[in-house]
Parts: structure tokens; C-alpha cells; sequence
């Protein structure tokens, strides 16, 4: 996903890059989990800066991310919690812990976890986004789909609209349109409080139907013309 835009997670991520920040893993306890840390190096340092010790990859880049903020004088808590990339545990790709678990056979756990193989990991405080890429779905002209499957770490229902709007704009872009599909009762898959939603990689790519032109209204404004609206979330 080259391709994505200013401020989504891999720019977020490419911004503490630059200036100076890494993560690293590091072995745990008698070598069966791993921690990680981010690490800090920019010119003129003695020293590499070593951050505390995290159990995911996500969590040491949030903690890069608090640590830049404080050297900078803001506030960790005035920004909405950013996604950042991180790994499935090892647990998540054994195929014979998956088919006991979910009472499949063998060759449906390795497919499983082939495909889980194919998906990038991002999490934020609240929610988990599994992306997979899907090449040219509809053709040359529409080009590569980011496939987001979401979910809450709580595993409580996510069903607003706004949230969902959020993660798409946060992972793959702002001007990036997608779709949530509402299949055939024929090939309908309703196991668990599980999300999908189905992202052109093409900023230039816009659903043949639709509204045409912006138009967003707060609680004022809605209440103006007899409707009813929830105020706009702040946008700084």
C-alpha cells in the first residue's frame, strides 16, 4: 500500500521514522515472548534512546508516538488514538491450535492461515483492522481494493456509520472511496462482530452512485430543517 496518504498509519509511522525513531524486538522471559521498544537515534546523540518495553509492536510505536508529542509540548491525550501496524502472536498462525479451536480440519486451518499470512495487522486503543489487498477486482481501470476487516478488542458491535467512516480515512485515506458489501443470503457470513468495508487504493476512483457534492450538518443546522443530527466530532 504505496499509496496512502499524509496522516493515515504508515504516514504516522514514516513521520517518527523520521525523526530518528525505530522499533525493535527484543526477547522475553526464557525466550517465549517477545517485548519490543522503540529506539531513538538522530545525529549528534552519544547514546541511542531506548523506550520502554512493550508486548506488541503497536504499543511501542504508541509510546514513540507519546514520547515525541511530550518533547514537542503537546499534550498526548489531544489526539485521537492513531492506529499503528503490529503482528498477529505466533498462537494466531499455528494451524493445530486454529483447527482445535474452531473444530476444522487441518487443510482448513492451513488456508486459514495462509491467508492471515496475507493481511497487515493495525490497531488502536479501541479497535483491530486486518488489510488485505485484493488485485484488480474490477479490472485494470479500478485498480488494487484494500480489503478491512474490523473489529473492536472488546468484540462488542460496532454500528456507526461515523466510526466506520473514521478507520477507513485513518488506514487507507480521506479521498479514498470504498464500499460495505450486503451480500446474497446465499453466500452470507455472520459469525461474529465482524466489520467489513472494501477501499479503491485509486483515489481517483469514485462509486458510480452516491451523492455528488458534500454537504455535512451538525446539530444546529439539522435542527434548522426539522431533522436531527449529533454534533460533529472536533477535526483537530
Amino acid at each position: 500500500m504505496d499509496e496512502l496518504d499524509t496522516g493515515t498509519v504508515l504516514g504516522a509511522i514514516t513521520a517518527l521514522q523520521g525523526q530518528g525513531y525505530c522499533v525493535r524486538r527484543t526477547p522475553g522471559p526464557q525466550q517465549r515472548e517477545h517485548s519490543f521498544a522503540f529506539v531513538l537515534h538522530t545525529p549528534g546523540m552519544q547514546r541511542a534512546l531506548v523506550g520502554p518495553a512493550r508486548s506488541t509492536v503497536f504499543a511501542a510505536w504508541a509510546s514513540a508516538q507519546e514520547h515525541a508529542e511530550q518533547a514537542e509540548g503537546t499534550p498526548a491525550t489531544s489526539k485521537p488514538a492513531p492506529f499503528f501496524a503490529a503482528e498477529l502472536p505466533a498462537v494466531a498462525l499455528d494451524v493445530s491450535v486454529i483447527a482445535s479451536r474452531f473444530g476444522i480440519d487441518i487443510a482448513t486451518a492451513e488456508r486459514q492461515v495462509q491467508q492471515l499470512r496475507q493481511q497487515s495487522i493495525f490497531l488502536s486503543a479501541t479497535h483491530q483492522v486486518n488489510v488485505q489487498l485484493i488485485r484488480v477486482p474490477f479490472g485494470e481501470d479500478l485498480g488494487d481494493v484494500a480489503w478491512l476487516s474490523i473489529k473492536r478488542r472488546d468484540r462488542e458491535v460496532i454500528r456507526d456509520w461515523r466510526e466506520l467512516q473514521a478507520i477507513k480515512n485513518a488506514i487507507v485515506g480521506p479521498e479514498h472511496e470504498g464500499f460495505e458489501l450486503y451480500p446474497a443470503e446465499s453466500r452470507l457470513v455472520d459469525t461474529a462482530n465482524q466489520f467489513h468495508l472494501f477501499v479503491f487504493m485509486d483515489r481517483r476512483v469514485r462509486m458510480p452512485v452516491g451523492f455528488v457534492e458534500r454537504e455535512v450538518a451538525g446539530t444546529a443546522e439539522a435542527s434548522a430543517v426539522g431533522a436531527t443530527q449529533r454534533e460533529l466530532p472536533s477535526r483537530t
